[in-house]
């Protein structure tokens, strides 16, 4: 009698052990397939492509590759004795005119006294007519003289924001031409994650939402907040153009082929002043409106750990 109470508790015991692991593998199931995350999510920057409005040989590049500058600080200089001579010249130019222009106004002013009597029509018209062609030769050699003094002060191409400098390509000695990308500007403080998350798990997603996102080969948790979802996307295969709208590669998961629409993730201030670089990838998972694990929730640990084998 006691062996068959023994029996019974045990074959109990293994069937709540079961009913349990059922119910946790049923519930990890469903959030799996229905909540609102991804694995498929970017840190992303706003990023500033730097190209020169001239065109010459690069003289001096006093930063380096992934070097964190300041807005107005030097990145490289081009050629700047040549637009400099470029700029005395339309300076001599300005010069001409104008004594040339006071000549011609002088002239006019004489002959309009005379008047008639002493000069004719013809030669008083002709003294005006030279005078407003000098006019306009003036204007015209002030306006090259401004151009050249433009193009002098942009021959010192400086950092446009606070950021990273990254994937330097130019060196002294090397000549560029204008509208060259040399340079990428990564802006600090413009972190943000990218989430591409299905369209069939849009309709849980909430502006407002929390988020725990988790970085490939890190088990560093960082936390952000919804800010918005795309109102548009297209996708590689569509034959239609993209018209500006984010393109979206189509990813074929199990046999349903669910279009992936990109959601704009916030970092906290905290997780943003150490941001993972542009374009390294991470696991999302939206946690809800006022719902924040502060160090990872099982689900977001979970699959961390799938993604690594996966």
């Amino acid at each position: 009698m006691k062996n068959l109470s023994i029996k019974i508790i045990r074959y109990a015991i293994t069937f709540i052990i079961v009913v349990l692991a059922a119910i946790a593998i049923f519930r990890a199931w469903v959030f799996y397939t229905e909540s609102p995350w991804t694995r498929d999510a970017k840190f992303t920057a706003d990023v500033v492509a730097i190209a020169p409005d001239v065109a010459g040989l690069v003289t001096d590049v006093p930063v380096h590759d992934n070097q964190l500058v300041a807005k107005g600080d030097v990145l490289f200089k081009i050629d700047q004795p040549r637009y400099q001579v470029a700029l005395d010249q339309a300076n001599a130019d300005v010069a001409y005119y104008q004594a040339l222009a006071d000549e011609k106004k002088r002239e006019a002013n004489r002959r309009v006294k005379l008047g008639t009597q002493a000069m004719s029509i013809e030669a008083i018209e002709q003294a005006t007519s030279d005078l407003q062609t000098t006019l306009h030769q003036l204007a015209k050699a002030k306006a090259t003289a401004n151009a050249a003094a433009l193009d002098l002060q942009r021959t010192v191409v400086v950092a446009p924001a606070d950021g990273w400098i990254t994937n330097l390509t130019v060196h002294p000695g090397d000549f560029i031409t204008r509208g060259e990308t040399t340079v990428a500007l990564v802006k600090e403080h413009t972190f943000y994650v990218l989430a591409y998350m299905e369209e069939t798990k849009l309709a849980r997603v909430r502006i407002g939402d929390r988020v725990e996102i988790t970085p490939l080969g890190s088990n560093r948790i960082l936390h952000g907040t919804v800010d918005s979802v795309a109102a548009a996307v297209t996708n590689s295969s569509s034959t239609a153009a993209s018209n500006g709208l984010a393109t979206i590669d189509s990813n074929l998961e199990w046999v349903r082929l669910a279009q992936r629409v990109p959601v704009k993730i916030t970092l906290d201030d905290m997780d943003e002043k150490h941001p993972y670089p542009a374009g390294t990838t991470a696991t999302v998972v939206v946690a809800g409106e006022h719902d924040r694990v502060e160090h990872g929730s099982w689900f977001t640990k979970f699959l961390h750990r799938l993604r690594e084998f996966g």
